[in-house]
């Protein structure tokens, strides 16, 4: 079976390497080289990277209709695309591979169709999320259904753990769903309308924290942004991003945002309905740090008010 695999991120490496080690990969398709840092050197998507290891050709494209790319792909005379955690793929190249597209997302579908669906899990607080993956229609995450595969997201669970975790299980299931639905061991399901909710794309406001709100959303909004690219509040007209944290219940404070019990690991910042324990941060201009190096470098930091 010959696949074209689509994908730029880190999350899709998994999926890059398990595919390669079970199918013939004869092209990945990802994003051209930037310019990046003050050097402005070229850098190279996760994905090119990785496929440069693997001695698989690679294909930088933008323009997803441009003449010589479609007709790249079509000498090619692939069996299937792979698609994970790339762009929309418009319906001139779904009409490419004799066996469709195959595509990986972040949820149970049709729960959280778009662009954030392992932050809004987080952000709502779900215990458990999970991977789908599904034939690609011209209409966003609304194809049908070939396997899911269930994931707990556990207290300590951040954006950074959970997609680590979920693009392990879906580099897996999707291996599988290609088995069997190349055998014609999978009959494809119609996703329930009735059942959709949406994630969409956060917007830049959605990093804020406002220590009015209940400390288990403020707890959900530092997990759903961390590593990157981390929600923040401000202090002395600077931006501090907050990565770790951990709540401490029990008291309901009057005054919020206030910079409490200093100890030698961290700070805490009253909330409505408790304590936010700080262990990780970052202000504006300087390195992410430990609360311990970011407490050492500010003094006279107790009962300062953030926000």
């Amino acid at each position: 079976m010959k696949i074209i695999f689509f994908g730029n991120t880190e999350f899709s490496n998994p999926t890059l390497e398990k595919c390669n080690a079970s199918f013939d990969i004869v092209s990945v398709v990802t994003n051209s080289s930037k310019k990046m840092g003050r050097g402005r050197h070229f850098s190279d998507t996760p994905v090119k990277i990785l496929a440069d290891k693997l001695k698989i050709n690679v294909i930088q494209v933008e323009n997803l209709e441009n003449k010589d790319f479609v007709q790249e792909l079509k000498d090619l005379k692939p069996d299937l695309f792979v698609v994970v955690a790339y762009k929309i793929l418009p319906k001139l190249l779904l009409n490419i591979p004799t066996m469709g597209a195959i595509n990986l997302h972040s949820s149970l579908l049709p729960k959280y169709r778009g662009a954030a669906p392992i932050q809004r899990s987080i952000l709502n607080h779900d215990k458990i999320t999970g991977i789908s993956t599904f034939l690609i229609e011209p209409k966003v995450d609304t194809g049908k259904i070939l396997m899911q595969k269930e994931c707990e997201i556990s207290d300590n669970d951040n954006y950074g753990s959970l997609s680590s975790k979920l693009s392990n299980i879906g580099a897996q299931l999707i291996v599988e769903s290609i088995e069997k639905y190349s055998r014609g061991d999978i009959s494809p399901i119609t996703q329930d309308e009735k059942l959709v909710t949406l994630a969409p794309k956060i917007k830049k406001e959605e990093h804020i924290i406002d220590w009015n709100q209940d400390l288990t959303t403020i707890d959900a909004q530092v997990k759903a942004f961390s590593p990157y690219p981390g929600a923040y509040t401000m202090i002395d007209g600077k931006r501090l991003k907050i990565f770790e944290a951990k709540m401490a219940k029990g008291v309901n404070y009057k005054e919020v945002g206030k910079i409490i019990n200093l100890s030698k690991t961290c700070f805490e910042v009253t909330c409505l309905s408790g304590s936010l324990k700080v262990y990780e941060v970052q202000i504006e201009g300087k390195r992410r740090m430990s609360s311990k190096d970011f407490m050492i470098g500010i003094s006279n930091l107790e009962n300062v008010i953030l926000g």
